[in-house]
């Protein structure tokens, strides 16, 4: 035999507060209420959990940062010598570019100086060259200014200063070389 069907049986009475309107909104608070109130605190879990999420990251980051910072200040004293290694240079290159050549001056005024005419100091600066030493004759001065004169490059030969030393029987000079710049 089949069994049955039961019927529905409800042993609480009905009661007309429950289809009232304030009835109605408290079911509606019970019930949507509590889902209400269970999302926020879902929310908040959230909103509390990405905060240790939030707070690591953020950790990393500055730990990132100072590490980079700290590779970053070890560059700086050899940029520093870089960057004064690159000034030097740029000296260095501008003064080869538009240097008066020396050793080949300085070649060229020892092929013109006679055999009695010693250099006391030789001295080179932007402008040229300035000579001082000993000569044994008036003629070998002569003739040292002479050659000076016949370089290719010289503008001028000013003689700053003519001594005669009675003791050792010579004649000391200073003379100014002006060299005119070569041409870029």
């Amino acid at each position: 035999m089949p069994a049955a069907k039961l019927a529905k049986i409800n042993l609480l009475p009905k009661d007309s507060f429950e289809f009232s309107t304030l009835g109605k909104f408290l079911k509606w608070s019970l019930t949507t209420g509590r889902v209400l109130v269970v999302l926020t605190e879902f929310v908040v879990i959230l909103a509390f959990g990405s905060r240790f999420y939030f707070d690591k990251r953020l950790n990393d980051l500055i730990e990132e940062i100072d590490a980079k910072q700290a590779v970053v200040d070890s560059y700086a004293e050899i940029e520093k010598t870089t960057r004064d290694i690159l000034t030097r240079q740029a000296v260095v290159s501008s003064y080869l570019t538009n240097n008066l050549r020396i050793s080949d001056r300085i070649n060229q005024i020892k092929r013109a100086t006679p055999q009695d005419v010693t250099f006391d100091d030789i001295a080179v600066d932007g402008n040229g060259l300035s000579l001082s030493g000993t000569t044994n004759s008036e003629s070998g001065l002569a003739n040292l200014i002479a050659g000076i004169n016949q370089i290719a490059d010289v503008e001028s030969v000013t003689v700053a200063g003519i001594d005669f030393d009675q003791r050792q029987g010579n004649i000391k000079f200073k003379i100014s070389v002006s060299i005119t710049a070569p041409k870029t």
